[in-house]
């Protein structure tokens, strides 16, 4: 290892050095190859990215969007300054376009990794992590709760890191549908990256709470948090929390104005380390959000509503939290802006990204090792975005008609949830 630094040591400081940089330091002799290709080293930097908190904190967001000229998902850093500057050190190609119809939809981002899922357009089985700093993927085998054991279902997916036990999970849950509405309880199946496969867990769901599957998941304190709503003759809603440690569901009360707001309207999000939650006037044609932040994580006596966004039927949806307290959102006509929520200012700024409103997503950029061993190279030879030709070939006549199948696909969700809620 060293003649001068003994391997402990070696070991100590390598665990901080970013993941891009470890990859190339493999090349430095055999023993490094072997220390950093290690399962306790990989877990060991994996636990040291996810807790440690640098002096200076990495300021980069990762930034999705679907791109209709150029037929693909378009990945890109950026450093949350002023002016939103594009990360140069970081280049992120998409090698699945041919796996996804239009996109994939974005579980989550977390330590690293990306959980695809590819269920916006359809029934698919199809869920993906992938590390795209060093471009490592691994597609989990089908579950069990699918449409050929069930027939007519709706699942929810969630994701993020075990702490305790050092290891991603993913979390799905799956309803059995009826003509009367969802069975209920759900099918609940965990997939643990250190076991490789699903098992399904025994739960304790009380008061018939049901999460659907277009809201967005926070991963906030090693926990999976959702909107949810009760199923019978008393409207409420609540957050539905998943314990990913303990594999326990939890509950944490709304504030008294939204326990009683249409659920359809309502997703959780991430804001200072802690839940907000996004309430918007309506689903399809939204013209105004109210943001509401529990300020403390865990007490709900300490919700407060922190301002409302407007832009009079132009607001797409909200996306981040910036460090300067600003708001990543899009408009609906598919830009992106970062918007100023000072009631002295309300100021717009266009960040200069353009696709469909309901395919961007942002998130905090961080690397990690995640996936060397355990995953796949990414497949070579698929088109990215400079190679993807003319839109005349193929399905490029669908992908004209992606924001179209975007919206009718909501209306038809909304339309069958609103059914649901009525008939209780």
């Amino acid at each position: 290892m060293s003649n001068f630094i003994p391997e402990e040591i070696v070991t100590r400081i390598l665990t901080r050095v970013p993941a891009k940089s470890l990859i190339r330091f493999r090349c430095v002799s055999k023993s490094w190859k072997s220390l950093i290709s290690s399962p306790d080293f990989i877990s060991l930097h994996t636990r040291e990215a996810f807790l440690s908190k640098p002096t200076i904190p990495d300021d980069r967001m990762l930034v999705r969007c679907y791109s209709k000229p150029q037929r693909t998902e378009l990945y890109s850093v950026h450093h949350d300054n002023e002016d939103f500057t594009v990360a140069s050190e970081v280049k992120i190609d998409f090698p699945f376009r041919r796996l996804a119809q239009f996109y994939f939809r974005i579980v989550g981002f977390c330590n690293g990794l990306l959980c695809l899922s590819e269920d916006i357009f359809g029934y698919r089985n199809l869920i993906m992590l992938w590390n795209p700093s060093i471009r490592r993927k691994m597609i989990l085998p089908v579950p069990r709760a699918v449409f050929e054991n069930l027939g007519t279902y709706m699942f929810v997916v969630g994701f993020g890191y075990d702490v305790k036990n050092n290891d991603f999970k993913v979390v799905r849950i799956a309803y059995d549908q009826s003509r009367r509405g969802y069975k209920l309880p759900p099918i609940v199946e965990v997939f643990a990256l250190g076991v490789g496969d699903w098992r399904e867990i025994d739960v304790d769901l009380a008061q018939n709470w049901v999460i659907e599957n277009f809201w967005t998941q926070a991963f906030v304190n090693g926990k999976v948090h959702w909107v949810a709503y009760r199923l019978n003759e008393e409207k409420e809603n609540l957050i539905m929390v998943f314990d990913l440690s303990n594999e326990v569901f939890e509950e944490l009360l709304l504030p008294d104005a939204l326990a009683v707001e249409c659920p359809i309207n309502m997703c959780t999000s991430v804001c200072e380390d802690s839940i907000a939650v996004l309430n918007y006037d309506k689903r399809v044609g939204t013209g105004s959000c109210s943001i509401w932040l529990m300020t403390v994580y865990g007490d709900v006596k300490s919700w407060s509503k922190m301002y409302t966004v407007a832009l009079e039927g132009e607001l797409g949806k909200i996306l981040s939290f910036r460090k300067d307290g600003n708001i990543l959102l899009t408009a609906s006509d598919g830009e992106l802006y970062s918007y100023d929520p000072d009631p002295r200012l309300q100021e717009i700024k266009y960040i200069g990204i353009l696709g469909t409103k309901d395919s961007f997503f942002v998130g905090r950029y961080t690397e990690s090792l995640a996936l060397l061993i355990e995953g796949e190279e990414e497949l070579e030879g698929l088109p990215n975005a400079a190679d993807s030709g003319s839109s005349e070939d193929g399905n490029g006549g669908e992908d004209c008609e992606v924001e179209k199948i975007e919206l009718w696909k909501q209306s038809i969700l909304v339309g069958f949830l609103k059914a649901l809620l009525l008939a209780q």
